[in-house]
């Protein structure tokens, strides 16, 4: 396949042109909003400007070009339905071509089936043998020269099928039950989780599966400036730095935060183009104004909260290096999670509150997805920090978001039944993700709202629906 500018002057024995619907070929030209044509044209013809006008197109020259190429067969094709399936109108070309020649389009819908006789590839032959199963003569030809097609086809034919069974489980939708003996290995008592992961089994198993056993990840068009990680890591080693910087003696101390900002801010910004792996772009200056800006007022509004509790620790890790996992018993099963806390408060009688920080908002951050098991994060920290660090009782806790300068609308204290409660029905959701793993059931189950982007399975999972990010 070539571009048309790459073809001139060049023969072919056959061209194919392709898309002669109306805005495609020639595509719709709009006026340059910034400068219009009778501007471009008296600056050209006063000024002796290089300007041509923005409507000018060089398509009737193409097209010309792209059609004398070929030596034998000319194919022209267009749409008839635009995405939206309403009627698309025909190229002006097209039109041109049919007022010059005597022929007649052929039809062609997604139920056309070519005439066995016309086709020119395997793909085209067994299409049309398809949509004719009676036709013995054919299905004889393809078993005696290539036997492997039509078992291929059939098998085809059978997943297809079972996929359109949403409600009957299969090894080709998920269902890996038979190889259980595998997975409770792999994810047995002595396998350390993450939240991140229970999270996203909870989510989608099926996008559990595809990022933690098949270890894909999504493909992601490159783009300029931040991503949401990198994002996060600066907020995170900014709010960090500022508490446990010299000048800090008094965390909750509002105006002892503010002074130590600035310069805390600066080092990390920066380091983070080097550390992060991104390139600066021309609003890098306004994206650290924005940054900053941000961190000053959670900054504030932290301040502002009640101050029976003063920070103590940030980035606690649990089941990292030295420190021990959470260990999660029931009966005689077990299982081991990891990770690092944001920050966490104690008060005078050593009763602790745990933040996590967010970059994202506070919207999906509930009661209700606690108790759905969509976010166990927080509360399964302050088990960790409760029991796998000994550093005292939970009392209270809740998701900070960064850019929002607030906290979430879930807290531990907030729950019905409080702390513990919270507590228990984390870790009653997150052994239902890890049972569900070890069982081999990774089903695909397209969260409320749709699917996420980042889903490494979304180019070419069957039940991927587009939602937020999407």
């Amino acid at each position: 396949a070539a571009g048309v500018v790459e073809a001139r002057g060049l023969p072919f024995r056959a061209v194919a042109v392709l898309g002669l619907a109306e805005g495609e070929v020639p595509a719709s030209l709009r006026e340059d909003a910034f400068l219009r044509d009778a501007d471009r044209l008296c600056l050209r013809d006063r000024y002796a400007f290089p300007l041509d006008p923005s409507t000018e197109s060089a398509e009737l020259e193409f097209f010309y070009e792209a059609v004398t190429r070929p030596r034998e067969r000319l194919l022209l094709t267009r749409p008839r339905l635009s995405s939206t399936g309403a009627l698309w109108q025909a190229s002006p070309f097209w039109d041109e071509v049919l007022d010059l020649v005597a022929l007649q389009p052929q039809r062609l819908t997604s139920e056309s089936a070519y005439p066995l006789g016309d086709s020119a590839s395997w793909a085209e032959l067994m299409e049309g043998l398809a949509a004719a199963p009676g036709h013995k003569r054919g299905w004889e030809w393809v078993r005696s020269v290539r036997p492997d097609r039509r078992s291929r086809l059939e098998e085809a034919a059978r997943l297809h099928r079972l996929r359109r069974l949403r409600d009957a489980l299969s090894p080709f939708d998920g269902d890996l039950g038979a190889e259980a003996g595998l997975f409770t290995r792999r994810f047995g008592a002595e396998h350390v989780w993450s939240a991140s992961r229970l999270e996203a089994y909870r989510a989608c198993p099926f996008l559990f599966f595809v990022a933690a056993v098949l270890g894909l990840e999504p493909r992601e068009e490159p783009v300029e400036g931040l991503d949401a990680r990198q994002l996060g890591n600066i907020y995170h080693h900014i709010l960090e730095g500022v508490y446990q910087a010299p000048g800090v003696h008094n965390p909750n101390d509002r105006g002892q935060l503010l002074d130590a900002l600035p310069e805390v801010a600066r080092s990390v910004l920066d380091a983070a183009p080097q550390q992060e792996g991104f390139r600066e772009t021309a609003w890098w200056d306004q994206t650290r104004d924005e940054i900053l800006g941000n961190v000053r007022r959670s900054l504030e509004a932290l301040a502002d909260l009640p101050q029976e509790f003063t920070p103590c620790l940030y980035e606690a890790q649990f089941g990292l290096g030295e420190q021990p996992a959470l260990v999660i018993r029931e009966g005689d099963d077990r299982f081991r999670l990891r990770g690092f806390i944001d920050r966490l408060d104690r008060d005078a009688t050593g009763r602790l509150r745990v933040i996590d920080y967010k970059t994202a908002g506070p919207s999906t951050y509930t009661k209700k997805a606690v108790a759905e098991g969509k976010k166990l994060q927080l509360p399964l920290y302050a088990l960790a920090a409760q029991e796998a660090l000994g550093l005292g009782p939970a009392a209270e806790g809740f998701y900070w978001h960064v850019q929002h300068a607030e906290r979430s609308s879930f807290s531990l204290a907030r729950f019905d039944g409080g702390p513990e409660a919270a507590m228990s029905t984390a870790v009653q959701r997150a052994w239902e993700a890890v049972r569900g793993a070890r069982e081999g059931i990774f089903a695909p189950r397209p969260p409320d709202g749709g699917c996420p982007s980042y889903c490494p399975a979304s180019g070419f999972c069957w039940r991927y629906r587009p939602g937020f990010g999407g």
